[in-house]
């Protein structure tokens, strides 16, 4: 007799937690006060906005913010460096807003403004440029673990309609909409709606519909699962499991998966307090009125425009149906009734899970609008925290707490705890806007700091925790390959609309067909295959959606260098680049290595590069007694690329 098993392509339960804390619920309905200790961990308590502190030096001071970076340096006998040089302010402030390198004309243009607020004036051209939402959609997406497929075994099926969720992720991040109006959309876009089942769609409707995707980026191949009852429930259980665990790191920065078989080790969060907030998506995800990924899509049609095949979430049913705790978190071994509800270490009087009444008519069961009242409001301790921490690592490279999905118990301890709330609290003040977050963060005189080492910060702080110095950090996978196709001229700029397909090649490197539409634009609108990451991305540590990524590693490894030198990618953009260089670089051999300096690097030349590439040059001419003018051009723009003022953000 044989025997047949699956191994299923999900994130493993961890093994290693057992029974732990428990606590009561806010049920649903539920009144009263808040069960927090006043000795509560730190991000379980309210924000509050303290005032800056008092510092000895103040001269470098730009901002509030500085004065609590500094006010630590000063404990340590340090301060903040001298400010950065134009040029080097200028590539950091167009790769960390657009992901794009200045164009030589954008260095003209900021080196020669005299104003007293060119600088303001740069971020505010960088923040109103349609490749700021194509450069911080993509850090959206990678923490709501968005793809372009089902992630179910080796069939990894294809998602055709997830990219609307991407456009409108995008879309969303340019208008600077409301952070809590933005999610709130996502958890509960169809119930704002009024959307019903078969019901007309008006066009208002359309924007709220296509955030509930948000709700369906958990990989799901129920419609492709087959096999015996068991296997069938617990396949769709896996998907509502999947979800509540990008929902919880994602929005609230807390590990909870631990708490589907007993109650957490580490965190306040019961049993039973897992399976309440399964309960609000139960409706959605009820394994026993299962609806397949297929049967998700709705159709919109308006007058004589093409129709359009959207993908969303809505509650499969009216009646909200009973829930059960798990035993031991086993699909098949039903314990006692829950209603639905939230960990009870996160409310408060002023902010409870609290049902409304329904509307007359309203299909939806409401709990998920409940749900979006509560995870939004700003008396929730973790709502503000969790996003101003996800902004402040994508400009310092590592966040005020190292663990962007986890600030709970077991995650990392915040290294300027009342900088973050200060900044969580100014936030909200500004009524959720993110890009008056970049303006806050950009102008400081912490972020406008060289990137210089000094021998006493050093011995001091050798990993510049403190931020004694702008770090210096590697250009992500996406704006590597971004910027190779901006810097040679091909970049296309075209937005939104179905992703561009990619291919494994006999050799197994997974490439963009180069023949086909749409190869060059930005590297967001490339498929994100679960099981099938672009090489030249997957190889500088873009990540391969299986979960959801609110961090990415970040590796030195020989095979970068080996891709940069010997991929038809970079080889073919080295070409494209000295194309460019023979149109508008001029004749003179110095014209055009200063041009190239510029458009690469975003500044001119020092004297000993200057020499070095002379010397090349020279000797590459030389090669075998033969000259080929456009070789020894293209090989000096591949080295550009290749070299660490380019991989480099100073």
């Amino acid at each position: 007799m044989g025997v047949s098993f699956r191994i299923r392509w999900i994130l493993p339960i961890s093994i290693v937690c057992i029974w732990g804390l428990s606590s009561l619920r806010c049920a649903e309905r539920s009144v009263g006060t808040s069960t927090q200790p006043p000795d509560q961990h730190w991000a379980f308590r309210p924000v509050v906005r303290p005032s800056a502190p008092t510092v000895r030096c103040r001269e470098r001071l730009r901002t509030p913010l500085d004065a609590f970076i500094q006010a630590d340096l000063e404990k340590k006998g340090l301060a903040l460096g001298p400010e950065a040089d134009r040029a080097m302010l200028l590539r950091r402030v167009c790769f960390d807003l657009t992901g794009l390198p200045p164009t030589p004309a954008e260095l003209k243009a900021f080196l020669s403004d005299n104003r007293p607020d060119a600088y303001e004036r740069l971020i505010e051209r960088c923040l109103a440029s349609p490749h700021y939402g194509e450069r911080w959609g993509k850090y959206w997406l990678d923490a709501a673990g968005y793809a372009d497929s089902n992630g179910y075994f080796h069939a990894d099926s294809d998602r055709p309609l997830a990219y609307r969720y991407r456009d409108y992720v995008i879309d969303a991040f340019n208008k600077d909409k409301p952070y809590d109006r933005f999610v709130f959309e996502q958890l509960a876009g169809d119930e704002l709606a009024g959307y019903k089942p078969g019901g007309k769609i008006t066009e208002a409707m359309i924007e709220p519909l296509t955030a509930t995707h948000f709700l369906r980026n958990a990989p799901d191949g129920t419609g492709e699962s087959d096999g015996n009852p068991d296997e069938l429930r617990t396949d769709r259980y896996t998907v509502l499991e999947g979800t509540l665990q990008n929902v919880a790191s994602c929005l609230l920065g807390i590990t909870i998966q631990c708490a589907r078989c007993h109650s957490h080790k580490f965190e306040p969060i019961a049993q039973d307090e897992y399976y309440s907030l399964q309960a609000i998506f139960f409706a959605a995800y009820c394994p026993d009125r299962w609806l397949k990924p297929a049967q998700r899509v709705v159709a919109v049609a308006d007058g004589g425009k093409p129709e359009r095949k959207m993908s969303i979430l809505f509650d499969s049913e009216t009646t909200p149906p009973v829930h059960h705790l798990l035993k031991r978190g086993s699909h098949s071994a039903p314990g006692q009734e829950v209603l639905p509800g939230v960990p009870a270490v996160l409310c408060s009087s002023s902010n409870l899970y609290r049902l409304e009444p329904r509307p007359p008519g309203q299909h939806g069961t409401g709990r998920r609008s409940a749900f979006a009242r509560w995870v939004t409001s700003p008396h929730n301790p973790l709502f503000a925290r969790v996003m101003v921490n996800r902004i402040w690592q994508y400009h310092f490279g590592v966040g005020i707490v190292a663990t962007p999905d986890n600030l709970g118990k077991s995650g990392a301890k915040p290294m300027h705890p009342e900088l973050l709330d200060y900044l969580a609290a100014e936030f909200v003040h500004s009524g959720w806007s993110i890009k008056a977050l970049h303006r806050m963060i950009l102008r400081s005189a912490v972020y406008r700091q060289s990137s210089e080492a000094r021998a006493e910060a050093l011995a001091v702080d050798p990993d510049n925790r403190l931020l004694w110095r702008y770090p210096v950090r590697r250009v992500d996978a996406e704006a590597l390959r971004d910027a190779m196709l901006a810097v040679s001229g091909e970049l296309d700029a075209a937005a939104g609309g179905p992703y561009v397909p990619t291919v494994r090649r006999a050799d197994g490197d997974i490439v963009v067909d180069e023949g086909k539409p749409g190869a060059r634009r930005r590297s967001v609108y490339l498929r994100q295959r679960r099981s099938e990451t672009a090489t030249i991305l997957a190889l500088f540590d873009a990540p391969a959606m299986t979960g959801t990524c609110g961090v990415r590693a970040v590796s030195t490894v020989p095979l970068q260098s080996l891709a940069l030198l010997n991929s038809d990618f970079t080889r073919a953009r080295a070409r494209a680049f000295a194309r460019r260089l023979d149109k508008e670089g001029g004749t003179a051999s110095e014209k055009r290595i200063m041009f190239a300096f510029q458009i690469a690097y975003g500044r001119l030349p020092d004297a000993a590069e200057r020499a070095a590439v002379e010397r090349f040059l020279t000797a590459r001419k030389n090669i075998g007694g033969k000259s080929d003018e456009a070789l020894v051009w293209s090989d000096f723009c591949h080295m550009l690329l290749a070299g660490n003022g380019f991989l480099y953000i100073d």
